[in-house]
């Protein structure tokens, strides 16, 4: 009976260092997804408009929803004008380490600056 060993032993290798190949590149791949809402006028307009940011969990395959994020926006014009949801690549190593019962997001927003309404002419 001849023996594979040699044939077994250089598939593994070939699998391991495609698998360390992977490791070490898909750290360098830019942010996985962002999806972004604007409206006018952009956040980044004003001078004086900070963000505010926060991670939201979901669990069991989004059975179990995130809390809702009540952004603290000026009462007397409460509309948010920008929102940045964005999954780092740890957040998807994380999902596909748990087989996706632990999903996080990073939520970046910004508050729209007051505008005081003006009289008609």
């Amino acid at each position: 009976m001849k023996s594979d060993l040699p044939s077994i032993l250089i598939s593994r290798i070939r699998g391991l260092l495609l698998g360390l190949g992977l490791l070490f590149v898909s750290p360098l791949l830019p942010g996985c997804i962002t999806t972004r809402v604007t409206t006018e006028p952009d956040c980044n307009t004003p001078a004086n408009v900070t963000y505010t940011q926060q991670t939201t969990t979901a669990y069991f395959w989004g059975l179990k929803q995130p809390t809702d994020i009540t952004p603290p926006c000026d009462r007397r014009f409460n509309h948010l004008n920008g929102v940045t949801v964005k999954s780092t690549f740890a957040h998807y190593l994380l999902s596909t380490v748990t087989l996706g019962v632990v999903n996080k997001r990073h939520v970046r927003w910004c508050c729209a600056p007051y505008v005081p309404p003006t009289d008609s002419i």
